[in-house]
C-alpha cells in the first residue's frame, strides 16, 4: 500500500488524485489528470477512474470533471489506463484547481540510511506517542494535541491502521466526557485563550479521518467561538500579536474549513478568517528586509519556533486558499520567509539546523523544533510547486538530516520546552540573550508534531496547494 502511494505522483503518471462525487465527464486519453484533489476526508469510496486498457500505462486518461463538493472525502484512486471514466458517486470533498503533476523531487527520493528516512522516523515518533494518548491537555496541553493529529495523520497517510485506529478509538473518551477537554470561553481581549483553543484542530482532525460527528461538532465549538467577540478592524479578541498565534489561530480555522467542506450554505468563511487575521500578523511582526519574524510586537528577537508557527500556519493556508488576493499576498510572506531562513541555515558544526534566535551571532545554539517545522515548511513549497529554486529542496533535506541526527527512538532532541516574551528587558542584545539562555530538553512534547509534520510531508505525494 505504501509503495503504490509514495509513487502516485512519479513523473509517468497524473499525479493528482481524483475527488469523488458526482458522475463525471469521461476523459480522453492524455499525459496528465485535470482532475481537482479532493481535500482530506473520511468514510465513502471514492469514485477515481481506472482507465481502459492503457498501454503500459503510458496514455493516461483524464478523471474526468471533479465531482460536487458533497459528503466527506472518500479514498481517492488514480487513472491508471487509456481512456478514463469520471468519478462515481462516494461522498467527496470539494475539489480544488488540480495539476497535471506533482514536481518531482530528487533531493527526498533517498536517505541515506533507513534509520534518517521519514517514513521509520515517523513511524517511531507515532508509536512513542501512543502511551500518551488519554494524558489530555492539561498537561503539554497545544502540545499534546498537536502530536496527537500530527500521529493521526501520519498514520492514516501510510496505512499504519493499527497505530491509527488505536488513536482514533483512545479519543472517544474525549468525546464520551470520560476525560475533560480544555475550557471554550468566549474570546476577551487581553485573555489568553490561544492555546487552549487551538485544540479544536485535534478533533476535527478526527472527523476528518472516520467521520464522527461528535468530534465535528466539538472541533467546530472552538473555531466558532474564536470569532464570537471582534475588534474594530474584524479580527477575533484572541488576537494577542505574538507570532505563535499565527498557527493556532490559523490552523485552527483551516481545520474547520476541511472539515465543512461539504457543509450547506450558509456557513463561516473560515478561510477569509484565518487570511485576514494571517496578513495582519504579518504587516506587524514580518521584517521587509530578511523576511524572518519578531516574537512578539514587544520582543523583538526572531525566535527560531515563534518564526516555525508562523511558517507552518502559512503553509496550511497556501495548501488550501483558492487563487485571490488573500493568496497572493500570503504568499508573498511565506517567500519572503522562506528566502530569510534559507539564509541563516547553520552551514558548518550542526549542518541543517537553525539557531535558537534564528540571527544571533554571539553564539550558536541549534533548536530542532524550529528546524523541523522549516523543514515542514520548505519540503511542502518544494513539492506544490512554490518554490522552484533547488537551493530549497537542499535545505529542506540538510534541515530532515539534521532532524534525524537528533532522534532516537521516536523522540527529537534539543527541543526549547517554552518561554514567554521577553518584553520586560530593554535593547535587542538583552532580549536575545533571554531566548538564548533558556535550557534545552531531549524528546520535550514541542518537538514532536514539528517531526511528525516534517516526516509527513517529505513522504507525501499530493500536491494540493498547486496552483
Amino acid at each position: 500500500m505504501l509503495a503504490a502511494l509514495l509513487s502516485n505522483c512519479s513523473s509517468s503518471q497524473t499525479g493528482d488524485v481524483a475527488g469523488a462525487g458526482a458522475p463525471g465527464t469521461a476523459g480522453a486519453p492524455s499525459a496528465g489528470s485535470s482532475a481537482g484533489s479532493s481535500s482530506a476526508g473520511s468514510a465513502g469510496v471514492a469514485g477515481g477512474a481506472v482507465g481502459n486498457n492503457g498501454s503500459a500505462g503510458a496514455n493516461l486518461g483524464t478523471a474526468g470533471n471533479a465531482g460536487g463538493a458533497t459528503g466527506s472525502a472518500g479514498t481517492a484512486l488514480v487513472t491508471t489506463g487509456g481512456s478514463g471514466a469520471g468519478g462515481g458517486s462516494g461522498a467527496a470533498g470539494s475539489a480544488q484547481a488540480g495539476a497535471s503533476s506533482c514536481p518531482t523531487v530528487s533531493d527526498f527520493a533517498t536517505w541515506p540510511s533507513n534509520e534518517q528516512s521519514p517514513l521509520e522516523i515517523g513511524k517511531a515518533a507515532a508509536k512513542a506517542f501512543l502511551p500518551h494518548t488519554l494524558e489530555g491537555y492539561g498537561g503539554d496541553g497545544y502540545a499534546w494535541a498537536f502530536t496527537y493529529f500530527g500521529a493521526l495523520q501520519f498514520t492514516k497517510l501510510t496505512s499504519d491502521t493499527a497505530t491509527n485506529s488505536k488513536l482514533v478509538t483512545d479519543f472517544d473518551q474525549f468525546l464520551s466526557g470520560a476525560k475533560p477537554v480544555p475550557a471554550n470561553p468566549s474570546p476577551k481581549p487581553g485573555d489568553n485563550n490561544v492555546d487552549t483553543r487551538a485544540f479544536g484542530m485535534l478533533p476535527l482532525e478526527v472527523y476528518l479521518e472516520n467521520g464522527n460527528t461528535k468530534a465535528k461538532e466539538l472541533g467546530l465549538s472552538y473555531a466558532n467561538m474564536q470569532w464570537t467577540v471582534t475588534t474594530n478592524e474584524g479580527y477575533t479578541a484572541d488576537v494577542r500579536w505574538w507570532a505563535d498565534d499565527m498557527f493556532m489561530i490559523t490552523g485552527l480555522q483551516v481545520f474547520a474549513h476541511r472539515a465543512t467542506l461539504s457543509d450547506p450554505q450558509p456557513k463561516p468563511d473560515y478561510l477569509t478568517r484565518a487570511a485576514k487575521v494571517m496578513i495582519a500578523y504579518l504587516a506587524k511582526l514580518q521584517s521587509k528586509t530578511d523576511g524572518l519574524v519578531h516574537h512578539t510586537d514587544k520582543s523583538e528577537p526572531y525566535w527560531g519556533r515563534a518564526n516555525g508557527w508562523i511558517a507552518t500556519g502559512m503553509t496550511e493556508l497556501l495548501l488550501e486558499l483558492p487563487a485571490g488576493a488573500d493568496r497572493d499576498a500570503i504568499m508573498a510572506g511565506y517567500k519572503l520567509q522562506m528566502d530569510g531562513l534559507v539564509s541563516v541555515q547553520i552551514t558548518k558544526d550542526d549542518v541543517g539546523t537553525w539557531n535558537q534566535v534564528l540571527d544571533y551571532q554571539s553564539a550558536t545554539k541549534p533548536e530542532l523544533s524550529c528546524t523541523a517545522m522549516f523543514t515542514y515548511a520548505l519540503a511542502t513549497g518544494v513539492k506544490n510547486g512554490w518554490l522552484t529554486d533547488p537551493k530549497y529542496a537542499a535545505a529542506a533535506r540538510k534541515g530532515w538530516l539534521a532532524v534525524a541526527k537528533h532522534t532516537k527512538d521516536g523522540l527529537l532532541g534539543q527541543v526549547c520546552p517554552g518561554t514567554g516574551d521577553a518584553r520586560n528587558l530593554t535593547g535587542l542584545e538583552a532580549q536575545q540573550k533571554f531566548y538564548m539562555d533558556i535550557a534545552f530538553q531531549d524528546g520535550d512534547r514541542h518537538g514532536q508534531a514539528p517531526l511528525l509534520w516534517a516526516a509527513r510531508a517529505l513522504l507525501r505525494q499530493d500536491c494540493p496547494g498547486l496552483r
